[in-house]
């Protein structure tokens, strides 16, 4: 794996992944997952909007996101995002968020809709969230949020289906928007490490490619075929 974020973001990723006895890899193109990492918000311009009075982006976090995004994108990599990661990878595949909800600077439990079951302590401190929409499998959910801004001039009031994880097929991403890395969410943490083998370790739409697992040339074919007629949007 080959992990994104500052030294210390590194180094809890680094024991998380132990557990699973996953190492890091010194360039992505070494990598079998790339792991996006929390941070800023995402900056509103990538997916249309215009900034949200609460939204603070980091331009250069953006743009070397974007390079890692298109190396992964370009090569078949799997990627896995975390937080603002999983913000970045949403509005990478098109998608579009919501620029501030209440309810989720806390910990609180989500439904994983896959096993119908209930998974109890999730960590939570974000107040951007991802917007689903077709082509986006919503692994996970909760009912956390009342007021949700997509800029400061519209925003969505009253209950709703909050996304906490989700999987984009085309591209091999895999998103949460809880902290796995976190030190005291035992049960999430467990959670998230078995959606990795589920959704990346049994992929069948991957191949060996040397030593790594890629997405299978044909799908990079097929979705670069696509973007080339224009019936996605690419970034």
């Amino acid at each position: 794996m080959y992990l994104t974020g500052s030294l210390f973001e590194k180094k809890q990723f680094a024991e998380m992944f132990s557990r699973a006895r996953c190492y890091n890899a010194k360039t992505p193109e070494e990598a079998d997952l790339v792991v996006f990492a929390g941070g800023a918000d995402v900056d509103p311009a990538l997916y249309g909007e215009m900034p949200h009075s609460t939204t603070v982006h980091d331009e250069e976090r953006d743009i070397q996101d974007i390079r890692l995004f298109n190396i992964c994108k370009t090569l078949g990599i799997p990627m896995f995002g975390v937080c603002r990661g999983a913000q970045f990878l949403a509005v990478m595949n098109g998608f579009k968020l919501y620029q501030d909800v209440d309810g989720h600077n806390q910990s609180h439990g989500m439904f994983d809709r896959k096993n119908k079951r209930y998974v109890n302590n999730v960590s939570s401190v974000h107040h951007q969230m991802v917007i689903s929409g077709p082509g986006m499998e919503v692994i996970a959910h909760s009912h956390q949020s009342k007021n949700r801004c997509y800029n400061d001039h519209m925003k969505s009031i009253g209950g709703h289906m909050d996304v906490e994880a989700y999987f984009i097929r085309d591209m091999c991403c895999l998103g949460v928007q809880g902290h796995p890395e976190y030190r005291g969410y035992g049960e999430y943490t467990k959670w998230c490490l078995d959606l990795i083998y589920d959704y990346v370790e049994l992929n069948s739409d991957l191949e060996l490619s040397g030593k790594n697992r890629r997405l299978k040339a044909e799908y990079v074919m097929e979705r670069f075929m696509k973007e080339q007629d224009g019936k996605v949007e690419v970034h």
